[in-house]
């Protein structure tokens, strides 16, 4: 039928407009199945991974060797020691590991057995320093040959401090020697390292059992591991935004199609009526106009899959390298697929018969009358409008009539402040919360950690250094662990301060950090609830003081308190802060860092943050700047007889355009300030749903520079927008308008 012409000569004459319905489209099904598609990917490899090669359920260091046979059989547990040393080579830090036998097996590239003076590496670290394998390397003054790649089921997540955030292959690297080479090379192991798998019934039984025999220096379980639990965090909540996002996309696209149908419909009432006096059925009617909806689906979802499926393999091999996992096993779910080509569907069509219902329902005379006349013939009457100028009465007359569309443009804009707030805002906040700690708060520049808490006799403390004891405690009734430090009263190194910037006196009283307080939901005064990690001994603390930091989960008490409180000589400690770096023996230091190294990491951290910050920072542009032109553009199209007769009354076009479409600044302007309070709630919520489980938290704070580089970005995006309307519309001409009302 020559009717079935009809949609194809509309959006053939609305081009831009409905390619960008289309984009809208394209998009939501293209981020659907990126996102679905390569966690898919990444979670099938990561669970085949970990089942194949033995990840551990759990691992511990103590300062004695263990007696392993004793441990499996009162325990029921499979037991390995790991040898394990960290070796400096030129600001570089080596974490070796003698290979495994039974648990956290090594998956190598190429498979092949390691043989003394050949090491495994992890893959991150030979592509950040372009080294190959045969290669030599330096570790520990000795060379020895690269044999290949190394994926370690306990190092997924290949951080080398529990408190970093993203890993730092130029500075940190996996390595595995044979056992012979470590016993060369490493003479004299300072700790033991053992990993465990099995089901212990009684973990707090376990914990003491090893402490009271040998000495327990750390104890982490898989689900505290962040090497672990990260990687499935990451995943879920990746998997977790997809579905939302996409959704949020496919309804704006059909409501905006809702828009424009609704629009066609009616500019082209005395064709329909026409059609009908000429015999053509409702059904015909019908089923040509859905075909708006039907060319919009296939185009977009098509074109979203096929852009999807075309990065979801090399952003899939992405993710395994920044998580470090190999991949085993290729996929293909076609259930995600078939979820982003139908899930658009459902939402199209149905936006498209509800444009379609209403007017479908009218009589043949009222078709050919017009429904613009029928609903529109008058602008909302209302008397605070009288107030103002007529340019500007006519203005706000304009978007109160099409509050719908002011809606969809507002909550836009709310959309992609959030985008554009939470991709900037999280680096500034990650560098600036780190600076403002190690420099307000922690004055040392080094920490060691020693393997055993005593009064050490054997170190004298230089003038610029302080002892300090430390023990880590889960908090009862939740998954969370607080590590309490017991620190020098009048301490020069550790300065604690309140929200007004009061510095707070360290006793016998507890103090804890703000994010802490922020997660359990404590105040002053309240209580806490703690048992020991390693000998299940409880204690119950009153939280004088809340610390104005902005990251860890950690308590302060005066030394003297801490070591009576829980068990330990008077003078003895289990660490040092410093300000100078401190020549001790490498048998007595367990961890040691600098403060400049952290520093530094957090900021490499937050530059790699950047490089998907940009990412999203252009999608929340793309979707904002779709919006805002379709939107427009409909009003424009709707008022092109207003316009014209505007135009013949002598108005100039800047006066037209505000009276068209100036309501869309307040729109813009209130969408973009309430969408900075939103985006807080959102990052808060994000952070904390992402450390719930963790031994570690941060506040997000928005900065000024933020948000006006926010305002900035979606500014020019807006402005750029409305410029391409504003063009269109200049070419509108009155004699070609009433021509058109005339055909």
């Amino acid at each position: 039928m020559v009717i079935k012409k009809i949609p194809l000569r509309v959006i053939k004459r609305e081009l831009l407009q409905f390619i960008s319905i289309i984009l809208l489209t394209a998009m939501a099904s293209m981020i659907y199945t990126l996102f679905s598609v390569s966690m898919e990917d990444v979670d099938s490899n990561y669970k085949q991974f970990i089942k194949d090669y033995v990840q551990e359920d759990g691992y511990f260091i103590t300062s004695q060797p263990v007696d392993t046979k004793l441990v499996e059989k009162e325990f029921g547990i499979e037991l390995e020691e790991r040898l394990f040393y960290d070796s400096q080579e030129d600001e570089i830090t080596f974490r070796v590991f003698s290979l495994p036998e039974k648990i956290n097996l090594p998956y190598t590239q190429p498979q092949k057995d390691l043989k003394n003076g050949e090491i495994f590496i992890d893959p991150s670290f030979l592509k950040a320093h372009n080294l190959k394998i045969g290669e030599n390397i330096k570790i520990a003054g000795k060379n020895f040959k690269i044999a290949g790649k190394a994926y370690l089921p306990d190092y997924i997540y290949l951080i080398k401090n529990d408190q970093d955030f993203l890993p730092d292959p130029q500075r940190f690297a996996v390595v595995i020697m044979t056992k012979e080479d470590m016993k060369n090379t490493f003479p004299s192991l300072p700790v033991h390292y053992y990993s465990y798998k099995g089901n212990v019934k009684k973990l707090e039984n376990f914990k003491s059992y090893v402490n009271s025999h040998w000495f327990l220096l750390k104890f982490m379980t898989k689900n505290e591991n962040p090497r672990i639990i990260y990687t499935e965090m990451k995943l879920e909540n990746a998997k977790r935004m997809t579905m939302p996002l996409s959704l949020f996309i496919v309804l704006v696209s059909s409501f905006i199609l809702f828009i424009v149908m609704r629009r066609v419909i009616n500019s082209m009432h005395a064709e329909i009526g026409t059609l009908y006096s000429m015999g053509y059925t409702q059904k015909d009617v019908f089923g040509v106009f859905m075909r708006f909806a039907l060319y919009i689906w296939i185009l977009g979802s098509i074109l979203g899959i096929c852009f999807g499926l075309l990065e979801a393999s090399p952003f899939a091999e992405f993710y395994r390298s920044y998580f470090t996992l190999p991949k085993l096993k290729a996929i293909f779910p076609l259930k995600h697929i078939f979820v982003a080509l139908f899930l658009p569907a459902v939402f199209i069509f149905l936006s498209c018969y509800l444009a379609l219902r209403s007017f479908l329902k009218l009589t043949i005379v009222q078709m050919l009358h017009g429904t613009d006349e029928i609903k529109f013939g008058k602008l909302p009457n209302i008397k605070l409008f009288d107030k103002f100028d007529f340019k500007t009465r006519i203005m706000l007359k304009y978007g109160t009539r099409h509050f719908a569309r002011e809606l969809i443009l507002l909550i836009g804009i709310i959309f992609s402040t959030i985008l554009m707030m939470y991709g900037l805002v999280a680096k500034d906040s990650i560098v600036s919360a780190i600076e403002k700690t190690y420099q307000k708060n922690f004055k040392y520049e080094y920490l060691y950690i020693l393997n055993s808490a005593s009064n050490h006799p054997e170190i004298n403390l230089p003038a610029g250094a302080e002892k300090f004891n430390m023990m880590s405690f889960d908090v009862e009734g939740k998954k969370i662990s607080i590590i309490i430090y017991g620190i020098k009263k009048d301490s020069g190194l550790i300065n604690l301060f309140d929200e007004r910037g009061r510095k707070l006196d360290v006793s016998n009283n507890l103090i804890i950090t703000r994010p802490l307080a922020n997660k359990l939901g404590l105040k002053e005064g309240d209580s806490i609830a703690i048992k020991n990690k390693f000998n299940d001994k409880r204690y119950t603390l009153k939280i004088q003081k809340i610390a104005d930091l902005s990251t860890g989960n950690n308590g302060y008490l005066d030394i003297e308190s801490f070591n009576s409180m829980f068990g330990f000589g008077k003078d003895d400690y289990i660490g040092i802060f410093s300000k100078e770096s401190l020549n001790l023996d490498k048998n007595m230091v367990f961890e040691n860092f600098s403060k400049s190294e952290l520093v530094d990491s957090f900021k490499k951290s937050a530059q790699d943050l950047s490089k998907s910050i940009g990412v999203i920072a252009l999608f929340s542009a793309i979707i904002s700047l779709l919006i805002v032109y379709v939107l427009s553009n409909l009003t424009l199209n709707e008022n092109k007889k207003n316009i014209g007769i505007l135009k013949m009354l002598g108005f100039k076009e800047n006066d037209i355009f505000k009276i068209m479409l100036g309501f869309n600044n307040i729109s813009f302007i209130l969408g973009f300030i309430l969408g900075i309070p939103l985006s807080k709630l959102t990052m808060d919520s994000l952070i904390a749903q992402a450390t719930k489980d963790i031994d570690f938290t941060m506040s997000l704070d928005l900065s000024l520079q933020s948000i006006a580089s926010s305002f900035v970005i979606l500014g020019v995006v807006y402005v750029i927008s409305r410029l391409l309307v504003k063009r269109k519309m200049s070419k509108l001409m009155p004699v070609d308008i009433l021509r058109e009302q005339v055909d």
